[in-house]
């Protein structure tokens, strides 16, 4: 299935081709014990190594390892090894499966330095770290039979923040982790930085220095002697020693965070965190302070139309590095349609984008699609759910028809109180003066809709401000119509799982009502005038037609290079895998050939 996939929208999308078709029916015979199934109502549960070629799957409290094969990405029926993650010695209980308290909420892979690290966070609030290469060398042994199949490694970073852990953001300059809980609080774990390589062993590098990027990595530790805890003020400068802090502010939980991970940014100052409330705050984690938005304000301050019955739950977020926005000139190429303006051009809706998209169904395939038998747990018979995810009272949400919008904005003044306790003790201080322009973007995700924004341009001096820009938005991105048969699948419609390739200017964003979007960040000229367009639906509706879509909730999004593609990768493979353990692969790219057929819609 090397097929490209090429539109009729008068650009190039995102070169796209379908790698393998994997079903659940595929990999397991009837005569074959159906593995563990993995949780449901958590973020993305999968990941690639950017390194190895590695695909985690994690399935309750046990990591599955998988080896992809090249060119079709198919994995084995089995792992190919299973890491079972360790446990600290508090016992907490578990926020959404008491039954299960150490399953994972949430995977996730980055660069710490030179070391590319897989991060794990719990639902009894353990986070767990260990280091690809030492996972890839454990494979090795495995292969060569020098240790057996289940194994447990030992853990870089081993620890419990107190509950329920979810959010994850990794610096790959500064160093750094950090979780955000089911506490309401954010901890950030600042690794010591080594010793350079020098007569005198007293050296210690500092991020103050004007070098900071030069410093040569040393074995990352795991807290050895403890970890210092920095205090109410932010983090010490003084990067000698293992040290962490606790941010305060938020009053609900936070499913998602997000480090300024650029050039812009080695130091690792800014932290930004969305909690389900919708409100979003910016750290400042060197200097003590933070700035918080409102989902609510955004919206009032970029014009953007609201529907009556909104709701302001937030679910991801990504910072963007404005870098990463490609450059086109065609208000088409920008935005993917012709875009709807508001309040004066201060923000820019492209939800007519979605009936656009090549080979794309409004309509959900149900009676298309076969679901493997007993692969549907009990519970999703039921139009309701009867479990909890981020938030207890996160019921199941209504439809909003096109056009049942009305701005009040008397009403948008009262309800601007943000979801941050600015009285609790000690908390970091909420800035009062206003902000220096930040050097990101941000990409915020709503149950149903994305919005591109930045901080700068919020506040009395916005408009005037060289760095503002509009915002654009998509509203019900990844919607379909469903027959009352399948009313079960609302259950899992939020927009919970993102993924960025900075490197060709690509955001993925993921629901576990089984869609996956793949976008295009985009910028007029030669101006800072940021955008994004939808290029793709996955799973194409030729998919669906053919029955290839599972049935079922989506567990977790992945991506990483090609196998053998080298330091400077071209072409990226994408691999959905649902909760039947069906997996759906793609190769994606920019302006590379994916495959000796071109498929025109």
């Amino acid at each position: 299935m090397a097929a490209m996939a090429t539109g009729r929208r008068g650009f190039r999308e995102l070169d796209i081709s379908i790698s393998s078709v994997l079903p659940s029916s595929e990999r397991f015979l009837p005569t074959d014990d159906i593995p563990e199934q993995p949780e449901l109502w958590r973020n993305t549960l999968t990941a690639l190594s950017q390194y190895h070629n590695l695909y985690f799957l994690a399935v309750g409290a046990d990591l599955y390892i998988y080896k992809p094969h090249f060119p079709s990405q198919r994995i084995n029926s089995q792992p190919d090894l299973v890491i079972q993650l360790p446990y600290t010695d508090l016992f907490q209980p578990g926020y959404i499966n008491n039954n299960n308290p150490h399953a994972v909420n949430h995977l996730k892979v980055g660069d710490i330095g030179n070391e590319e690290v897989l991060v794990c966070t719990c639902d009894d609030g353990d986070v767990i770290a260990l280091t690809t290469r030492s996972l890839a060398y454990e494979l090795e042994r495995i292969e060569i039979g020098r240790t057996g199949f289940n194994s447990t490694l030992r853990a870089f970073l081993h620890c419990n923040v107190g509950m329920s852990a979810w959010g994850i953001a990794i610096h790959k300059e500064a160093r750094l982790i950090a979780v955000s809980a089911n506490t309401h609080a954010i901890t950030v774990f600042a690794f010591a930085l080594g010793q350079k390589h020098s007569s005198n062993s007293s050296e210690v590098s500092s991020l103050n220095s004007a070098d900071a990027q030069d410093i040569e990595d040393e074995v990352l530790r795991s807290g050895e002697d403890g970890w210092h805890d920095a205090g109410p003020s932010g983090l010490s400068r003084d990067r000698s020693r293992d040290q962490s802090c606790t941010l305060y502010g938020h009053t609900c939980n936070i499913p998602s965070i997000d480090f300024c991970n650029t050039e812009d940014d080695p130091l690792g100052n800014y932290l930004i965190s969305m909690d389900i409330q919708g409100t979003v705050a910016v750290w400042r984690i060197f200097e003590g302070t933070y700035q918080y938005y409102t989902s609510q304000q955004v919206a009032q301050e970029h014009g953007i139309p609201i529907p009556t019955n909104a709701s302001w739950h937030g679910w991801n977020l990504l910072c963007l590095n404005p870098r990463s926005f490609i450059p086109l000139k065609r208000e088409v190429e920008i935005f993917g349609c012709r875009a709807l303006a508001n309040h004066g051009g201060r923000s820019w809706d492209i939800t007519r984008s979605q009936q656009e998209v090549t080979d794309s169904s409004m309509w959900h395939p149900s009676s298309n699609v076969r679901t493997a038998a007993g692969l549907l747990p009990l519970h999703l018979q039921a139009p309701t759910r009867t479990t909890g995810g981020e938030e207890d009272e996160d019921e199941e949400e209504e439809s909003v028809d096109e056009g049942d919008f009305d701005m009040d904005i008397e009403l948008l003044r009262e309800n601007l109180r943000p979801s941050l306790d600015l009285n609790r003790p000690n908390p970091l201080a909420a800035s009062t003066s206003a902000p220096p322009p930040f050097p990101f973007l941000l990409l915020t995700c709503s149950t149903t809709t994305p919005t591109l924004w930045s901080a700068n341009s919020l506040g009395p001096h916005s408009l005037s401000s060289p760095h503002a820009i509009p915002a654009t938005h998509l509203t019900h991105m990844l919607d379909q119509h469903i027959p009352a048969s399948h009313n079960w699948l609302h259950q899992f419609n939020r927009l919970s799982m993102c993924l960025q390739i900075p490197t060709i200017g690509v955001v993925i964003l993921a629901s576990p009502f089984g869609r996956v979007a793949l976008l295009t960040l985009t910028r007029q000229g030669p101006t800072n005038r940021c955008a994004f367009r939808l290029d793709w639906l996955l799973p194409f509706q030729s998919q669906e037609d053919r029955a290839e879509r599972p049935e079922t909730s989506l567990v977790g999004i992945a991506f990483g290079p090609v196998q053998g593609s080298g330091p400077e990768p071209k072409r990226w493979r994408l691999m959905l895998t649902y909760f039947d353990y069906s997996v759906l692969s793609y190769t994606i790219g920019r302006g590379v050939g994916l495959g000796d057929e071109v498929l025109i819609f």
